[in-house]
């Protein structure tokens, strides 16, 4: 083989698998960690909420009149519907557990379900306790149920993270409001980077049929969704994930798609969220389903040996290039 042919056949494997390299080692494998498990998972305290149809979790004190919790938590989940590491005082509403039967609590939406909800779900908390008395609530030690202040380090830690990943998507603004999402249809996570805290009318499109869709929204201030959204959002619901990195405040004023993660922020709105969220707090009557965001699992990166295998080959490039000079 001449040294023509095997630069031809060396140099092509090389570039592949540095390549290959470069792209896994883009965007890292995460997920929302102990809060996957929770609609809504809240560091300090919540107030006014009406509707968290999955588990909830409140870091602070919980108040609320009328409030409706867990009936969409998903099957077999055995700890509590609801965990409060203050004071809890519930007036009136429902506690809910698991469905008795196997069914996927994340198809549809909303409180309408195909499946008989379940009542006597349980609680607990690490204050005191004012609520009606029919509610099942236990005082107990919160940090074997959930550890509030590591899951919001590790958290904070990901979306700083998160928030720096290159954007591999384009983001159009339109002239009468809305942005268009257009992702470059064959990523496994397709990054959009935003500039403004008006979410309003957003559409996705191009986006492959499993990718995660990642929505760093920069800035400080209140994020609002409002408007409508369409597209691909409905679809790649539990795909989406909003990061909203420096937000102090969330605002929910339409049916919302998709996962919120704002470490920082407080939650408001009368609208409906569509996913779950991660939140500094609740002072509103806003909505949260529960379509948990499935997290990613990037591809591994090549072992030693495939570095060595480039390294080898990058130096038998150089070699021959280097005899043919001479010659």
């Amino acid at each position: 083989m001449n040294t023509s042919n095997l630069i031809k056949r060396v140099l092509p494997l090389v570039l592949s698998i540095a390549a290959i390299g470069t792209a896994q080692a883009a965007v890292p494998s995460f997920n929302l960690g102990a809060a996957s498990n929770y609609s809504a998972y809240i560091y300090g305290n919540v107030s006014k909420v009406t509707d968290i149809e999955g588990r909830l979790a409140v870091g602070g004190d919980f108040t609320a009149s009328g409030t409706s919790i867990g009936y969409r938590a998903p099957y077999g989940s055995t700890g509590p519907s609801l965990v409060v590491g203050g004071n809890v005082s519930l007036t009136g509403g429902d506690i809910y557990a698991p469905p008795k039967t196997n069914v996927d609590t994340t198809v549809g939406y909303g409180p309408i379900t195909s499946y008989n909800k379940t009542l006597n779900g349980k609680g607990v908390y690490g204050g005191s306790n004012t609520s009606s008395k029919y509610h099942d609530l236990t005082k107990t030690d919160i940090s074997k149920v959930t550890d509030f202040a590591a899951t919001k380090t590790s958290l904070t830690a990901l979306s700083n993270t998160l928030s720096k990943q290159a954007s591999n998507g384009t983001a159009v603004n339109f002239v009468n409001g809305g942005i268009s999402l257009v992702g470059n249809g064959k990523s496994g996570v397709e990054v959009f980077n935003l500039n403004t805290n008006n979410l309003t009318n957003l559409n996705l499109s191009n986006v492959a049929k499993d990718a995660i869709v990642l929505i760093n929204v920069t800035g400080t201030g209140t994020v609002t969704f409002g408007g409508g959204q369409d597209g691909q959002l409905e679809a790649l619901r539990n795909n989406v994930l909003f990061n909203l990195n420096g937000a102090t405040g969330v605002q929910i004023s339409t049916f919302t798609w998709g996962s919120i993660l704002a470490n920082n922020a407080n939650l408001t709105g009368t609208g409906h969220l569509e996913g779950s969220i991660v939140a500094k707090s609740i002072s509103s009557a806003v909505e949260v389903g529960w379509e948990p965001f499935k997290g990613y699992v990037a591809a591994p990166v090549p072992e030693p040996e495939t570095y060595a295998m480039m390294l080898a080959g990058l130096a038998l490039v150089g070699g021959i290039a280097r005899r043919r000079r001479k010659q």
